[in-house]
């Protein structure tokens, strides 16, 4: 995931790219979720659509369980987003986001 492909200018904010470039696959889920978040409550739908397309890009399906249940998630919050119904979709990024936070980064000892 490139901050560019988020619409962030890398330059204006280089403290974000390096946080990018230096976080593993768990880190960088959370930052999909807080700028899902983000957008979501801006009201951004391309920013808020990007996201979920990465989000979706990552999934590995070699999980089909687990890929497909994200994968439904991902898709209803992306057709609320494009419903123009941000708060459902927020829902949806800050409950993975905090759930994310509570197992999987605590898990890797990464934290927060």
């Amino acid at each position: 995931m490139a901050p560019q492909n988020l619409g962030y200018n890398s330059s204006k904010n280089p403290y974000l790219l390096q946080q990018v470039n230096s976080a593993g696959p768990e880190k960088l889920i959370s930052l999909l979720y807080d700028i899902g978040s983000k957008s979501c409550r801006a009201k951004d739908r391309q920013k808020a659509a990007k996201v979920l397309v990465e989000l979706i890009a990552s999934l590995n399906f070699e999980y089909k369980e687990i890929a497909i249940g994200f994968f439904d998630l991902y898709r209803y919050a992306m057709d609320e987003v494009n419903k123009g119904a941000f708060e459902n979709a927020l829902n949806v990024f800050e409950e993975l986001n905090d759930v994310w936070k509570s197992t999987v980064m605590k898990n890797t000892s990464i934290g927060n």
